[in-house]
């Protein structure tokens, strides 16, 4: 008689760049369990990337933007629920972090609700009694937050290899915007990406100073502009347009997410927020130059090689914080300009970066 493939559940229940820095994580398990049905709960905003990853044999999404929205998701919530009951599985592992009493609780509501033997992930202040293997509490302090999911995977049985974290772009993304690139004039010896734009408005560096350094660097390394973004970016993105000389791609609520990753992948350099595009240029081995607010670089800083990123950030006595907007972000009002542009010069000559390289390959 047949044996019946092993079933696990990963909750990955979180962002875009959350999702990129997990697919190490999610390799491993692969790896260690090669022969296993491996399915995915991550976030409607993130379950478009999330289904191009080979690794994984089934992805469902979890709408917890739209419930935080409306209550009357709960009833999606608990059909989705039903369903993921019917595959009875082995294991269930959380790989995000869990940083308060009430995150635990839900976490350990949707654990119960799931039946899995197996249970495996962070622990938080006593309140991860209802994990069967428990990681350390204090994890994802000090470390790479994609360092500490991993060892959440190897806690589960997975087996780590050295490939970094990745992403891909699915189907029809590559046909669709090739077109964009194609008619760069001769003039334009690099493709700068610009996105202005975050999950949280706590993390966002002043539009009209992204404008300025996109203008100097457009007319120092004769760069085409291409601004990025979500529907949320519809009304800075005009207005860094307006501020830059000469003609912008302003891409930004026109891609969907798969695009936005192909997107990046053709760009030489990106200037960016601390967001998910700045984990996705990572991922595709993307020069860029981030800016930093509230949050640690040493825990969410680009996870890829040194001599490929540069951080702009400011050691203020507020920071790190985790609100999602603030009336006074002085961790990125301190940051100029022209410390910016400086970080973009110096990537960009020690990469060389004046001739435009070839397109990359196709992705999965």
């Amino acid at each position: 008689m047949k044996k019946e493939r092993a079933c696990i559940l990963v909750v990955l229940i979180a962002g875009i760049g959350d999702l990129v820095l997990a697919s190490k994580s999610l390799r491993a398990l692969r790896n260690g369990f090669p022969e296993a049905n491996i399915h995915l709960l991550t976030s409607s905003a993130a379950f478009p990337i999330a289904k191009n990853y080979t690794y994984i044999d089934k992805v469902w999404a979890f709408p917890i933007r739209e419930l935080r929205k409306s209550s009357y998701k709960i009833l999606q919530v608990l059909r989705l629920i039903k369903q993921l009951r019917k595959y009875r599985f082995s294991t269930i592992i959380n790989l995000y972090r869990v940083t308060s009493v009430w995150g635990a609780l839900k976490m350990g509501l949707l654990f119960l609700l799931l039946k899995g033997k197996k249970k495996v992930g962070h622990g938080y202040k006593g309140f991860g009694l209802f994990l069967s293997d428990k990681a350390d509490e204090h994890i994802f302090q000090g470390r790479h937050f994609a360092d500490a999911m991993e060892e959440i995977a190897q806690l589960a049985g997975g087996i780590p290899d050295s490939n970094g974290i990745e992403v891909f772009w699915g189907k029809g993304a590559e046909e669709k915007c090739r077109q964009l690139f194609s008619n760069t004039g001769r003039s334009e010896k690099i493709i700068l990406g610009v996105n202005p734009g975050g999950d949280r408005m706590s993390r966002r560096w002043n539009p009209d100073y992204y404008a300025t350094v996109a203008n100097r660097l457009k007319k120092r390394f004769h760069a085409k502009i291409v601004l990025l973004g979500g529907p949320s970016e519809d009304k800075i993105a005009p207005q860094i347009q307006g501020k830059i000389d000469g003609e912008v791609l302003n891409l930004a609520g026109q891609l969907t997410l798969n695009e936005l990753v192909y997107v990046i992948s053709q760009c030489d350099l990106l200037l960016t927020n601390d967001s998910g595009p700045m984990h996705i240029a990572a991922a595709l081995k993307i020069p860029l130059v981030a800016i930093f607010g509230p949050e640690s670089p040493v825990l969410f800083g680009p996870h890829t090689s040194e001599d490929l990123y540069r951080i702009v950030f400011k050691e203020v006595d507020c920071r790190p914080c985790t609100k999602r907007k603030c009336s006074e972000p002085k961790c990125l009002d301190l940051v100029t300009p022209q410390e910016v542009f400086e970080k973009c010069v110096e990537i960009i000559e020690s990469r060389g970066l004046g001739m435009r390289r070839k397109n990359r390959k196709p992705s999965k």
